[in-house]
């Protein structure tokens, strides 16, 4: 096997080549994914919270993942791309995490009918700035049950490519302030 020039730091020595590269420059998904499901989690949670407002518990979320990664491999190299990676996964993991937590939520409450008559209003609001007969016989179709749940799903999907979009971003973000921190 083909020396990756790492065997002399004690930090990585236990751990295996990846391709024959220094484990520093590339990701180690195996402690990757412990960092972005921590990450995840605080992501989710913060997005609960004021935090929820432009995305910045996503951002916070996608930043901590790569914080958490470097704890767990002190000399890795978290170039902007590798930071968007793991802010990635931290948003795929807190994109789930947090669509769960808002369902437990909302069994446990019992907020399923505020959250019907809310998107009901949303609606009628909308059907309101609208006269044209096919737009309203479309806004009518999402007052349905069917509509509804059009509505929530499309909502979760849109959430849940937030997570990924925001959290990456913070996860570049991350890994940049890093190298600045590093080099001053």
């Amino acid at each position: 096997m083909a020396s990756s020039g790492i065997a002399a730091d004690p930090a990585l020595s236990s751990l295996p080549a990846y391709f024959g590269s220094p484990l520093a420059a590339r990701i180690e998904w195996s402690q990757a994914l412990p960092a972005t499901a921590l990450a995840g989690l605080i992501a989710a949670v913060l997005m609960m919270t004021p935090f929820a407002y432009f995305g910045f518990g996503m951002l916070i979320g996608g930043s901590l993942s790569v914080v958490f990664y470097r704890r767990r491999i002190p000399v890795a190299n978290v170039t902007p791309g590798m930071g968007a990676r793991l802010g990635m996964m931290s948003g795929i993991l807190g994109g789930g995490i947090f669509a769960a937590l808002f369902s437990i939520g909302t069994v446990v409450l019992h907020a399923w009918d505020t959250i019907r008559e809310k998107l009901i209003a949303i609606v009628e609001q909308t059907a309101a700035r609208n006269p044209d007969p096919q737009t309203q016989q479309a806004l009518e179709f999402f007052k349905s049950p069917d509509g509804i749940m059009l509505l929530l799903a499309t909502a979760l999907i849109g959430t849940l490519m937030a997570f990924v979009i925001f959290s990456g971003l913070g996860g570049a973000l991350g890994a940049v302030l890093l190298r600045r921190k590093e080099h001053s």
